[in-house]
């Protein structure tokens, strides 16, 4: 994707995740960077590893489809 000129930061939407059965919020920055609230809540505690088990973008956000959506979606408007 090539990256155009934005004037926000951030951006950010809150979705019902089918993958953590739970509410996630999704953030794009200004510099093409992509995250995931829910991942950085739980991705540090020792509860976090049964949380996350169906999450697609545990490792890298980018692995999450829900994530690259918003991102191309936010950079699209």
């Amino acid at each position: 994707m090539t990256e155009k000129v934005v004037d926000w930061q951030v951006t950010a939407t809150t979705i019902r995740c089918d993958f953590v059965s739970d509410f996630a919020v999704l953030m794009v920055y200004g510099d093409g960077a992509a995250k995931c609230a829910y991942v950085n809540r739980w991705g540090a505690r020792k509860e976090g590893k049964k949380k996350l088990k169906n999450c697609k973008g545990r490792e890298r956000a980018e692995n999450c489809p829900l994530v690259s959506e918003f991102r191309e979606r936010a950079f699209s408007m």
